[in-house]
């Protein structure tokens, strides 16, 4: 499956995560924990990912690519946080992305 990762909640964690489990009925308490960290890691990595693009450092298609999600999404994420994703840097790298160079 994968690696095993043993984590300690300090009281407050673990009453909301008590409480979200009584409430939605949740009784597999690592699949529900591995779900939060999952939700959490791509939060993070689209956040990490939008930060490149507004350096200029990265264009919208290739954090895209690293975010495994297709180039829609990710302009559709970089627009909520208001992030303009064009220019001509990024055009060129697209375009010498899309011919595989």
């Amino acid at each position: 499956m994968g690696d095993v990762l043993s984590v300690r909640l300090d009281s407050e964690l673990e009453k909301k995560l008590a409480l979200l489990m009584r409430k939605k009925r949740i009784v597999d308490k690592s699949a529900y924990v591995r779900q939060l960290i999952s939700r959490s890691l791509t939060d993070d990595l689209l956040d990490y990912l939008a930060g490149e693009v507004i350096m200029r450092r990265m264009s919208s298609w290739r954090a895209a690519e690293i975010a495994g999600i297709p180039l829609r999404s990710m302009l559709r994420e970089l627009a909520t946080r208001r992030i303009e994703t064009y220019d001509e840097k990024a055009l060129e790298e697209d375009i010498s992305f899309a011919e595989g160079e």
